[in-house]
């Protein structure tokens, strides 16, 4: 977590860093840098506000950390601002419409974080593709597919596709039992009337016989009654 900034005349005098439970300091850092790069570390808590003090600052990646709270609409005093990436993080709360604002932005991912809300429209916030923005379920508005109801939250679904979904449902249902109606008109006669058994059992060796030469009947008489069983022939 950036913990403290401070700066004096043209250097930021020092920035206090904690990572993993160690706090790091830095000194002297100049005010004039371009570029500032933290990402893929274990930061957290919200965006320091102080970062808006590189008044020259053309890049910030903040991606794979662990920042929350909001999106810090001081950044659109950055106007400078190229490139802005604070892809996966925790932030959440809506897009600021300063953002908005950055006409040399370029570069921006604020993919799979909790933003939500409506992205700000009329401005160059749509000419970025959708996937600067996927992995917020509460974020609206173009470029996403995904619609905004009159109060900026995300559309429910119409009830027309509620209607196909559940079309297909009773499709599949239908389908399901019919399989198992028609296996109940064969298992229970089997179950119920011997006659219709013993009729069934005769056919299905009939036709296993037929299907395989080596099989052969066997006639046995047990009292009045005569049985046949199947033998399979190993000459």
């Amino acid at each position: 977590m950036l913990t403290k900034l401070q700066f004096g005349g043209a250097y930021l005098d020092s920035a206090t860093i904690v990572n993993k439970g160690l706090q790091m300091k830095f000194v002297k850092i100049p005010a004039i840098f371009a570029s500032l790069d933290f990402s893929s570390n274990l930061f957290e808590g919200p965006i320091p506000e102080e970062l808006t003090s590189f008044r020259a600052l053309i890049v910030l990646n903040l991606s794979h950390n662990a920042f929350s709270s909001h999106i810090p609409s001081s950044l659109g005093i950055l106007r400078q601002f190229e490139s802005l990436d604070l892809s996966i993080n925790s932030l959440s709360g809506e897009i600021p419409i300063e953002i908005a604002s950055l006409s040399f932005l370029s570069v921006l991912n604020l993919s799979f974080n909790h933003l939500g809300g409506k992205i700000p429209t009329g401005t160059q916030l749509q000419t970025f593709q959708a996937d600067s923005y996927e992995g917020n379920e509460w974020l609206c508005g173009p470029p996403l597919t995904n619609n905004c109801d009159d109060d900026g939250s995300p559309a429910t679904p119409s009830l027309a596709y509620d209607e196909t979904n559940s079309s297909i449902d009773w499709n599949l249902l239908s389908a399901e039992l019919g399989f198992i109606f028609g296996l109940g008109l064969i298992i229970l006669p089997l179950s119920l009337w011997k006659r219709w058994r013993l009729w069934y059992i005769e056919k299905v060796e009939d036709l296993l016989c037929w299907i395989f030469p080596q099989l052969y009947f066997v006639y046995q008489q047990h009292g009045e009654q005569k049985y046949r069983s199947l033998r399979w022939s190993h000459g």
